[in-house]
């Protein structure tokens, strides 16, 4: 493998004390982190003054939290949970504005549109909410799968609304009309993996999935195939557990694509080439590694561990 193209800035140990955190996320004006948990909070730091805690942790989750999103507009973080509802949160006042209930189990992802006036839910009761985030209102609710939902993607002009799921399908949807516009499955010896994670492109003409087969794909969706496929070292699976976060690193001439692994590492492959290399390690623990944001398509990157430990990363060429 060839050296490391990441360097440590620094690291919080223990970001919820002993509590399970679930994800980060990065504000959009690159100032602050915002991290969530088992604990019912999320706590917002200052990313740009070495991680320090502000004063504001958001309270009103009755139970565990498990996805947080800052909106493109930079007014707005929106949080789901077990509790059955999302919340949107006004970042200037740190309180909530828009309480979304209708979903009838645990719901566990969340996405923005690029204006922040449409909110994307995925829930573990197999249906996918559109939100009118200025009403607070459903806007329509798509039947989308046959087990819990795991991950959702917008394309980049939000046309296209991209879901995995644990069933083991992929599937896209119109994001106007909400009509299924094509299923995915990789049907390798008559069985299918559940998927847990799925991200468009940069360009969104490609899919990558995660699967809890510890595998990687990169698909061309226009022509239903599995074009690339990423592995770790020595057969190690990437992620046979938990829903793992993904990222496109276009960014300095570089083409690669990270994940964490349930090992406390990030992993980095060539995206043409698809050789791994090299990795960081990310957790002092050897605990999973939930998610890997990148800022400006990798300028620096984010993770998160599943026991707290949050690591930033500078980019270093």
């Amino acid at each position: 493998m060839s050296s490391p193209k990441y360097k440590l800035r620094y690291k919080i140990p223990k970001t919820h004390s002993n509590f399970l955190v679930s994800t980060v996320d990065i504000s959009p004006d690159g100032k602050l982190l915002a991290t969530c948990s088992t604990d019912k909070t999320i706590k917002l730091w200052n990313l740009t003054n070495s991680g320090i805690l502000l004063k504001s942790t958001l309270k009103g989750h009755n139970e565990g939290i498990s996805d947080i999103i800052f909106s493109p507009n930079n007014k707005y973080i929106a949080s789901c949970s077990d509790d059955l509802t999302i919340r949107i949160w006004d970042l200037k006042f740190e309180n909530t504005i828009k309480l979304l209930k209708n979903h009838t189990f645990h719901v566990n992802v969340l996405k923005f549109d690029n204006r922040s006036r449409i909110l994307i839910s995925g829930s573990s009761d197999e249906n996918i909410r559109v939100w009118d985030c200025k009403r607070g209102r459903s806007m329509r609710t798509l039947s989308a799968h046959s087990d819990p939902i795991s991950s959702l993607d917008l394309s980049f002009d939000d046309t296209i609304i991209v879901s995995g799921s644990y069933d083991g399908l992929i599937r896209l949807f119109d994001t106007e009309t909400g009509g299924c516009l094509k299923t995915l499955i990789y049907d390798k010896e008559g069985s299918s993996f559940p998927i847990s994670n799925v991200k468009f492109s940069p360009n969104s003409k490609f899919i990558l999935s995660s699967s809890l087969d510890g595998v990687l794909r990169l698909w061309d969706y226009m022509n239903n195939k599995v074009v690339k496929t990423y592995k770790n070292l020595s057969n190690n699976p990437i992620a046979e557990k938990y829903s793992l976060g993904t990222n496109f690193i276009i960014f300095n001439g570089e083409s690669m694509i990270n994940s964490g692994d349930e090992f406390g590492n990030i992993l980095f492959w060539d995206i043409q080439s698809q050789e791994l290399l090299f990795s960081l390690k990310a957790s002092e623990n050897q605990s999973p590694i939930m998610q890997v944001k990148s800022y400006n398509n990798g300028e620096f990157l984010v993770s998160i561990s599943l026991d707290g430990e949050l690591n930033v990363w500078d980019y270093i060429g």
